[in-house]
């Protein structure tokens, strides 16, 4: 979800982008066009005049077989170099093999590395520790309690509330283009179809029965299912196993660690997170919507003995209405903008509290695209006992289980060493160019060593890193620090340290980009232009934020000056400042075209490629990866991700999705071609962003390429008229604010 997507009514998305065909229209330059260049950018004006047509990219037309998957067959590519004259604004994908059919796969032609199965079955898909062993209960305090779900009956004893999969994937399934699930704990050897997925959360489900392991659950009558009260009911009988004590503020001495019990002493407390589904007065809440949330609520908390538990935070727009001064107009609100099963669960806020609660913030950015950490930032301050909370977008899907989703990426951003921590973080993981993870690390870690071409060890992030001339004395105790540089660690110091934030997307150093908001920092002093303090940005703002960087986030607004910085910087950034461990967790990402690992690593980490041009390198540092000034994350560089599945504008992710609930897009999917194929099942991957999505009827099921084109098209003019409306207001508001040193 991009910022725009929580209020569409508001304004403030700057990410404008054209339509797809006006775009490759406009990548042949005119003579009008380059005189407009020579004329604003004169210093850079010799690179333009030496763009010519862009050429094509080269790789041989042989095919060779996938290895471990038979049925896989891709282009071989040749030493990929990009054409002379490249320009990063014209799409190079759109030269390669498209994968659509390779992305067509069904139940039926489902395989493993060693086995096929032509017939399978569906089987509970539990990922759940086992909670009742030994190993475990030596590890953690108390005794799991099994969840009554919303069925009434506790979940170990309802297979009627169970996730369904099937082992193995197609054996047509492309390998990803960017990062790798597996590499971060993901469960990639199984498939999951709709029934099997989703039929536990809503019976409206098309299509014929998939197996006859998989039955059509009796339905709820959901309106009679209150799960604010399942959950609370489902912690306090398993509150021995959690420290359900208010987190302290960072430097407040008044909380009082309290000791273990002399039994659990070897013991500790399972951590708890909060995850906060954001919405607002007038959503449409879709069947499909319904059914994930149910899903979210039942798998991460419910499943787990209360390990998670979930809330909705809602935006009333209309700041006239006294909410918090008048419970029965605040129930008024609540209840007509939330499906009644929600309401217990939810939190209502509006922009009107924030000249209250934080006056220094600048006020044209008290709204909730330039400030939407804002309300999760309150929601933290009344619900203080979580480690940590996830900002969960609605139009995000996680096609496999969300309990081991959040599992592994807790699990896999602890075990990440600080070192190198933040230029990982900056780079996208290409499996296929970099090797295996471990790799990565010590091909990253070469550009900041002694002894490198760069000799960059200089650069390396170690430790706070605050702005030049603006000291920040740390408000929490950090981990040990015994080392004075990168140099003196063996790759020790963070490992087995909780992440301050998780990020599914690259953190990238703004300034040297063409992002539209890198100048959205406020309240900082004029003695840091015309740079500004440290940044990072992350686009998509599904992130996992910690009590402790959300606690100082909300200092940094509150205290004078009253620091403050757009939506998809700011919790980074203080992370960056005050020395906390955030990781990026690069979860796979797929194409629908194949893209030699060359051409992957170099677009996407076009940082690294040293193509500054000379005559600014006083200005504007080398790029570090994903960012530099022609990374992707520019907004006419954008297109990369156009046929991803992961961005803020992508249709390719709504492709799939479609098809999974049984929509016939362009031949692929729904009812005639699932009789013939099986049912469509895709393995677990992340999806955004996905709007508006109804079940399939009659009349909508069959999704032609001239219906789907004409529908990508009507949404692309959607989101350019309402971006293009947003962008003049970002244009005023999103510029650093500086104020005189104190």
């Amino acid at each position: 979800m991009r910022l725009s997507d929580v209020d569409s009514s508001s304004t403030m998305n700057v990410h404008v982008s054209p339509p797809l065909q006006d775009r490759l229209r406009s990548w042949t330059y005119t003579k009008k066009r380059m005189l407009i260049i020579f004329t604003v950018f004169t210093l850079l004006s010799f690179v333009f005049l030496a763009r010519g047509t862009p050429q094509k990219l080269r790789f041989l037309n042989t095919e060779v077989e996938e290895l471990g998957r038979p049925g896989v067959k891709f282009p071989v590519e040749d030493e990929w170099q990009p054409p002379p004259n490249w320009d990063p604004v014209y799409p190079v994908w759109t030269n390669f093999t498209r994968l659509e059919n390779e992305f067509s796969g069904s139940i039926r032609n489902l395989t493993t590395s060693s086995n096929k199965f032509k017939n399978p079955e569906a089987q509970q898909y539990i990922p759940y520790p086992r909670y009742e062993s030994d190993e475990y209960r030596r590890r953690f305090q108390g005794l799991y309690v099994p969840c009554i779900g919303p069925r009434g009956k506790r979940l170990n004893q309802s297979t009627e509330d169970f996730v369904f999969g099937y082992s193995g994937i197609p054996n047509s399934f492309p390998d990803a283009s960017l990062g790798s699930s597996k590499a971060i704990g993901l469960d990639q050897n199984v498939c999951f179809e709709r029934h099997g997925r989703y039929g536990a959360y809503g019976s409206t489900l098309s299509g014929h029965r998939p197996t006859k392991s998989v039955d059509f659950p009796p339905d709820v009558n959901w309106e009679q299912v209150d799960w604010a009260s399942l959950q609370l009911k489902c912690v306090e009988e398993n509150a021995d196993r959690f420290n359900l004590l208010p987190r302290p503020m960072p430097g407040d001495s008044n909380y009082e660690k309290v000791a273990p019990d002399s039994h659990t002493r070897d013991r500790k407390a399972k951590s708890r997170s909060a995850v906060v589904f954001r919405a607002y007065d007038g959503f449409k809440y879709s069947t499909d919507m319904l059914r994930v949330m149910r899903s979210v609520i039942t798998e991460l908390c419910l499943g787990s003995g209360g390990e998670h538990e979930v809330f909705l935070l809602v935006q009333v727009k209309d700041v006239t209405l006294p909410i918090f001064d008048n419970q029965t107009l605040y129930d008024q609100v609540l209840h007509d903008s939330v499906p009644r099963e929600f309401w217990n669960m939810t939190v209502l806020w509006n922009t009107a509290l924030w000249g209250q609660l934080y006056p220094r913030v600048p006020e044209s950015t008290r709204n909730v695209h330039a400030s939407q950490w804002l309300p999760v930032q309150y929601l933290a301050q009344k619900h203080p006992n979580f480690d940590h909370y996830w900002n969960w977008e609605m139009d995000v899907r996680y096609t496999g289980h969300h309990y081991e989703l959040l599992e592994a990426l807790d699990s896999w951003t602890k075990a990440q060493p600080r070192k190198g921590l933040w230029e990982r973080n900056s780079r996208f993981y290409v499996p296929k160019f970099h090797g295996d993870y471990s790799e990565f690390t010590d091909f990253i870690q070469a550009r900041y060593q002694d002894g490198s071409p760069e000799r960059r060890e200089d650069l390396s992030i170690w430790g706070p890193h605050p702005p030049a001339g603006q000291p920040i004395t740390p408000l929490d105790d950090l981990p040990p620090f015994e080392v004075p540089t990168p140099a003196h660690d063996n790759f020790t110091w963070g490992v087995g340290e909780d992440a301050d934030m998780i990020t599914l997307l690259p953190m990238f150093n703004p300034d040297t980009t063409h992002y539209v908001l890198r100048g959205g920092y406020f309240n900082y002093p004029m003695n840091l232009l015309p740079a500004g303090p440290p940044r990072r940005a992350t686009i998509i703002t599904f992130y996992r934020i910690s009590h402790r960087l959300l606690s100082t986030m909300h200092l940094e607004n509150t205290r004078s000056p009253g620091h403050h910085m757009s939506s998809e910087q700011w919790p980074q950034s203080v992370a960056l400042h005050h020395g906390f461990k955030a990781v990026y967790a690069p979860h796979s990402l797929y194409m629908d075209r194949y893209w030699p690992a060359k051409a992957s690593n170099f677009i996407f980490n076009n940082g690294d490629a040293q193509r500054v041009i000379k005559a600014f390198e006083d200005m504007a540092p080398l790029g570090e990866g994903s960012g530099g000034w022609e990374s992707v994350f520019g907004m006419d560089r954008e297109h990369n991700f156009e046929i991803s599945t992961w961005y803020y504008r992508t249709f390719f992710a709504t492709r799939l999705y479609k098809r999974l609930l049984g929509y016939d897009v362009e031949g692929i999917g729904g009812e005639t071609w699932e009789k013939q194929h099986g049912t469509f099942c895709l393995p677990p991957m992340m999806l955004h962003q996905i709007k508006d999505m109804e079940d399939p009827t009659t009349e909508t099921a069959q999704l032609t390429s001239e219906v789907q084109a004409q529908a990508d098209e009507e949404a692309f003019q959607k989101e350019k008229t309402e971006s293009e409306k947003e962008a003049l207001l970002a244009a005023h508001n999103a510029v650093y604010n500086p104020i005189q040193p104190q």
